[in-house]
Formats: structure tokens, C-alpha cells, sequence
């Protein structure tokens, strides 16, 4: 999958900077600094996880797999034998003592609306905000998406590079999305896809970059993405909601309760209304 190196990188960002700048208009970016005090970035290593942590357990497509059968899996992982991928955790349900080795956490991430006790698993239960991700060379994420309910995501790589590749949200149109998940693509193959099967595809216009250790990139709203290991991966992501990305997140919260009836969809989309109006307002209280 070709793409130009164009997102921006920046530093010494502010959260009101940070704000005005990309969550706001939408635009991605790669901060370079705002783990820069993370411990996390000299301990996070496959042998610490192996060492420290091997009887943790995460499934990928069904499958069952230790950490430490896993990081023997992505160190050993070639080009030509990817191990799978992604392994993944919720940090905050199965991993909170790594916590203590994600701070400072990031200023913006304090008006978070996913913490709010407005929002419950009952509201969105399919969220995960804080999760480890481990990978090794060439695993590919399985699919190209948005992220579910319009969230924005916050990635840091902590050991290993990843190249990311984004696509702004007008290039819809050419992602063959899921007609029961709409944020999903159904283009199989992606990065090496049938043109003939899927030629809307040809037409996207691809954003790639290389994030490296001690790098985080700003995900948009909507914006279609995906990434690739370049080497053995440990990636921190977290999940952003705020009233710039409400839209979104209402809509497809609506979209899958219609799924169960028209009723509580429409009850749904008006307790979110009234939701954000609460929400703005003590936002506007703390500003």
C-alpha cells in the first residue's frame, strides 16, 4: 500500500493548541513529545512483557494465546511468516497495573467524555479506551476502518516502529464499508487488493507514515485507517470523545440500536442530545 508521507508531525503542543489545531478541524498528526516522560518507554520491551507478565491471555480470529507464547510468536515472526496480529489488551479491565507506567497521561485526555457517568457499557459496549497492542514484522491490521462510534485515537509506539495509513472521511465512497458495520471495509486484501473486484479502491487517496518509540499520532473522527509493523510492536492506544466528535458517535450508537428496535434508537438519539448539552455545559463551566 503506497501513500505520501504528508501528516504533520509537531511538538510542545498544548491541550488547547492541540484542540484548536487538530481535534477541531479534523486534521491528523504525529505529536513527538507527549510521552516523552512515559517510563514506559524504557521498560516496554517483548522480553518485560515475557519476563513479567507471560501468563496474560488475549484471542485473536477465536484463537487463545498466552503473552509469552505470543512474544516468542512476533520475535521469531518474517515478512514471509507474519505471526498474527493483533494481540491486544484492555488495559483498563485486564492490565491496570501497567497504569502506572503510562504517566504523565495526556492533558486532553482529562475532558474525555467516555469517562463521563453519562456513558455506561450499556450505552456503548463494545469501547475499549485504553488498550496494549503487540505485533510483529508485517502484521497488518486484518481490515481497513474508522474507529467505532467516531472515536479519535490516540496511538503511542513504545518499542518498534509502525507505519500508519489514513484516509480522509470524503474517500467513503471508495471503502466498500460493512453494510451491517459500516465502519469496516469488506475490501480483502488491502494492501494488496483486487483492483478488478474492488475498483472504487484505486481512486482513494492513501496518507502513510512511520511512527516511531516515543511518537503518538492523532487518528481524526471518520478518517479510515490502518497499520502495518515494521518490526516487533508494542503500541499503546486510547480512545478520545469529545463534543467536536459527538456526531459520529451518536449516529452509529443509533445505527446499532435500530438493529435491535426503532423504539430505543429513537430513545437512544435523545438521550445523547440531552447528553451533550449537559456535557458542553459543564465543559463551558471548567473552561
Amino acid at each position: 500500500m503506497k501513500g505520501k508521507n504528508q501528516i504533520e508531525r509537531r511538538s510542545g503542543l498544548s491541550a488547547r493548541q492541540f484542540m484548536q489545531e487538530y481535534v477541531i478541524p479534523n486534521k491528523p498528526v504525529i505529536l513527538t513529545d507527549q510521552a516523552k516522560d512515559w517510563e514506559a518507554l524504557k521498560l516496554f520491551t517483548p522480553e518485560f512483557f515475557k519476563k513479567n507478565f507471560p501468563d496474560k491471555t488475549g484471542s485473536i480470529k477465536d484463537v487463545k494465546y498466552s503473552l509469552g507464547q505470543y512474544v516468542d510468536m512476533m520475535l521469531s515472526a518474517t515478512e514471509e511468516n507474519p505471526a498474527p496480529y493483533p494481540f491486544k489488551l484492555d488495559i483498563d479491565i485486564k492490565f491496570q497495573e501497567l497504569k502506572q507506567y503510562l504517566q504523565p497521561g495526556f492533558e486532553v485526555l482529562k475532558f474525555n467524555r467516555l469517562k463521563s457517568k453519562l456513558l455506561n457499557r450499556r450505552i456503548m459496549p463494545y469501547a475499549a479506551t485504553l488498550e496494549i497492542f503487540f505485533g510483529g514484522p508485517s502484521g497488518w491490521f486484518p481490515y481497513l476502518h474508522y474507529d467505532l462510534y467516531g472515536l479519535y485515537a490516540i496511538v503511542t509506539q513504545v518499542y518498534g516502529r509502525k507505519q500508519f495509513t489514513v484516509y480522509h472521511p470524503d474517500d467513503v465512497k471508495y471503502m466498500y464499508p460493512n453494510p451491517e458495520h459500516p465502519w469496516m471495509s469488506t475490501i480483502e486484501h488491502y494492501w494488496e487488493p483486487d483492483l478488478k473486484k474492488y475498483p472504487l479502491f484505486a481512486k482513494a487517496t492513501p496518507i502513510s507514515d512511520v511512527v516511531h518509540p516515543g511518537e503518538t499520532i492523532f487518528v481524526p473522527k471518520g478518517y479510515w485507517h490502518t497499520a502495518k509493523s515494521l518490526e516487533p510492536t508494542i503500541s499503546i492506544a486510547q480512545d478520545l470523545l469529545t463534543h467536536y466528535n459527538w456526531d459520529v458517535f451518536k449516529r452509529d450508537l443509533v445505527f446499532y440500536k435500530k438493529k435491535e428496535s426503532a423504539l430505543k434508537a429513537a430513545a437512544i438519539g435523545a438521550y445523547l442530545t440531552l447528553a451533550d448539552s449537559a456535557l458542553s455545559l459543564k465543559e463551558a463551566i471548567r473552561a
